[in-house]
């Protein structure tokens, strides 16, 4: 506890009164241009950056699940991002986001010996976003972006209270993809709908490397597209009500369909499945923020796994954020999801690095204690520092399979 209080007092905070703190420079910096009275409003840079560590530690004779040869321990540079945003009198944006990934510092485990990641770089995102000035509050985005679809991935990966995503959001393997959003959003920003079409170029269970246009291990610009087996859509709204200075609750309905040609186990010749893993997903969102607690619930549904036997899956995820300083937040998380070979213990970043268990299982359940700790309360994202441990607990063919903790720190830069 005194370790905690000495690092709370380091930390810089916020004076009362004041209209801006360390934070509010650092962003100040990276605008390269800023002048209302031109065609070219703004342009400021981007930076991202997070390096995380991770220890699993399976339990009891599931030891036996770790990787001959492998270490519990594993760290990595999750991210590395530099991007920039244009914004133009028409009411154009512009944004890129270019990143800096599998820095040889996590270790992965291959026939009982260690290797290190090899290092890429590739584009994150490369769009462009139009309003519509006759519909206030009408948008049309084009390019490559992030889909949105559940809690999870409807936050900034800046913006999530965990180191990693949940089960829930990861099981779908989403990642920035091509496509097109229409967006629109009512003027007091009480209601959203929206429905992207998006053509997915990163292989989510198989793919055929022999074909010459494929989209090796999802990275750079290159991509497969073709409406028949390689395309899905999303459709959703959220809707804002009891909204006071001190919070608001939130609905969100989202419906996700995959316009691959290869479902039921079967495989169609020179069909990769690309896509979000199912044929159909449905999520239902609920938020609740009030004072200094958030409370995120979200519902799965997703029909016919592609790379399984075609069996369905249902999630649940409870998160609630409880601020007991304004620079330090408590965490919890859970997620259970239950299907017949259909629920994704592979959407764990490090499980399945370390150990030899299964990516799907019968069912699982996971509980995660977090603290958050920023370095500013009023750019709470800008900087912080995170603590988590997740259980996780699973069944397959009717019987214990795989139970354990992870332990993980991640310090995380968002200007």
């Amino acid at each position: 506890m005194k370790k905690t209080i000495l690092l709370l007092a380091a930390l810089p905070t916020v004076a009362a009164g004041a209209t801006t703190d360390w934070t509010d420079d650092v962003k100040k910096a990276l605008i390269a241009y800023e002048d209302d009275s031109t065609f070219i409003r703004k342009v400021n840079f981007t930076y991202r950056e997070q390096w995380q560590m991770a220890a699993v530690q399976p339990n009891g004779s599931n030891g036996l699940h770790l990787k001959d040869g492998a270490s519990p321990f594993n760290s990595e540079f999750r991210r590395s991002w530099i991007g920039l945003n244009v914004m133009a009198e028409t009411g154009t944006q512009f944004n890129v986001i270019g990143r800096i990934g599998g820095l040889p510092s996590r270790s992965s485990y291959s026939g009982g010996r260690t290797k290190r990641n090899f290092t890429y770089t590739d584009i994150y995102s490369l769009w462009v976003k139009q309003n519509i000035s006759a519909v206030p509050g009408l948008s049309i985005k084009a390019g490559k972006f992030a889909p949105q679809f559940t809690t999870d991935f409807r936050m900034s990966n800046a913006s999530i209270p965990c180191v990693e995503r949940s089960f829930v959001a990861n099981q779908f393997g989403l990642d920035t993809n091509w496509g097109v959003e229409i967006n629109y959003t009512t003027p007091d920003k009480a209601n959203v709908v929206y429905i992207e079409v998006m053509a997915n170029d990163r292989a989510c269970a198989s793919k055929s490397l022999g074909r010459d246009d494929v989209y090796r291990d999802g990275r750079g610009l290159k991509g497969e597209f073709g409406w028949e087996d390689k395309c899905f859509m999303i459709i959703g709204g959220t809707h804002k009500f009891d909204i006071t200075d001190d919070g608001y609750q939130a609905v969100s309905l989202e419906y996700m369909h995959d316009f691959n040609n290869a479902y039921h186990g079967r495989r169609s010749p020179g069909a990769n499945n690309y896509g979000f893993g199912f044929k159909d997903a449905l999520s239902l969102g609920y938020e609740l923020k009030q004072g200094k607690l958030t409370f995120r619930a979200n519902a799965v549904a997703a029909f016919e796994q592609q790379a399984g036997y075609g069996s369905n899956n249902v999630g649940i995820q409870l998160q609630p954020v409880y601020s007991i300083h304004p620079q330090v937040d408590l965490v919890f998380r859970y997620n259970g999801m239950t299907g017949d070979g259909a629920c994704k213990l592979g959407a764990d970043r490090y499980i399945c690095t370390q150990t030899t268990a299964a990516t799907w299982v019968d069912s699982l359940h996971a509980f995660y204690f977090g603290v958050d700790l920023y370095a500013s309360a009023k750019n709470k994202d800008a900087a912080k520092l995170m603590f988590g441990a997740e259980y996780v607990t699973s069944r397959k063919g009717g019987s214990d399979y795989y139970n354990g903790w992870e332990f993980t720190t991640a310090i995380r830069f968002n200007f």
